[in-house]
């Protein structure tokens, strides 16, 4: 074999080891870079998980706010002290119960400590004033309650109703003339509301006046003449 032919056999045969280098090279950096645990890591990148994971419990703390009641029952106040008189079965009032009906001029008892009384009973001409109000022929009364306990007395639910007739026909009242009780009477002393209830004139010799005060206590009743 002659020298040049040598020559070019070496020289293939050098450029030949190169390429292979060279694809080794280029084989073992592309593996290298899809190689999951060669890659960097992010700090500031969110991972995700589908394993359900745990709420804290929120505690109160600062700047937290506790909803309290937007109104409390005064110191010392009670529903109704007292025992509470007999009554019969009277539907449509609070406890479902009421008194015997007693003259409307008769003082009565919601309890043996809380009296209430009448006064003032009159026929008059009733204006109606408020929204759906008839004026014409009405009863005005007064109703008075006296707490003769130790306690403060609440009068938030207290309702007075009017019937008349032997139907015991219910009247509307007419709540634009109305002087109302306040929410509550402090021990030993009375306070005074004044109602006017539509009655046409001929009904107003059979009036039946209601004192409910309510679940809590049989209703006072007061029956009898209006218009004398």
């Amino acid at each position: 074999m002659s020298v040049s032919r040598r020559a070019v056999i070496t020289t293939a045969s050098i450029v030949v080891g190169v390429a292979l280098v060279v694809v080794l090279l280029v084989v073992v950096l592309t593996n290298a870079g899809n190689d999951p645990a060669a890659q960097p890591t992010n700090s500031g990148t969110a991972t995700y998980s589908d394993a359900p994971t745990s709420r804290a419990s929120a505690t109160p703390g600062a700047g937290s706010a506790t909803i309290e009641p937007t109104e409390k029952p005064a110191a010392g106040t009670q529903s109704v002290p007292g025992s509470t008189p007999s009554a019969t079965a009277e539907p449509g009032t609070s406890s479902g119960l009421a008194q015997e009906p007693v003259d409307l001029g008769t003082p009565a008892k919601l309890t043996s400590q809380v009296g209430v009384s009448l006064d003032g009973v009159a026929s008059v001409s009733g204006k109606g004033d408020g929204v759906g109000e008839v004026s014409g022929p009405s009863v005005r009364f007064n109703v008075s309650i006296d707490n003769s306990s130790s306690k403060t007395l609440d009068l938030t639910s207290t309702v007075v109703n009017v019937t008349y007739g032997s139907d015991d026909t219910p009247s509307n009242e007419l709540v634009s003339q109305r002087k109302g009780f306040p929410n509550s009477i402090a021990a030993g002393k009375t306070a005074t509301a004044t109602y006017t209830f539509p009655v046409p004139t001929k009904e107003q010799g059979d009036v039946r006046i209601t004192v409910d005060y309510g679940t809590s206590v049989p209703a006072v009743v007061f029956q009898g003449e209006a218009a004398k």
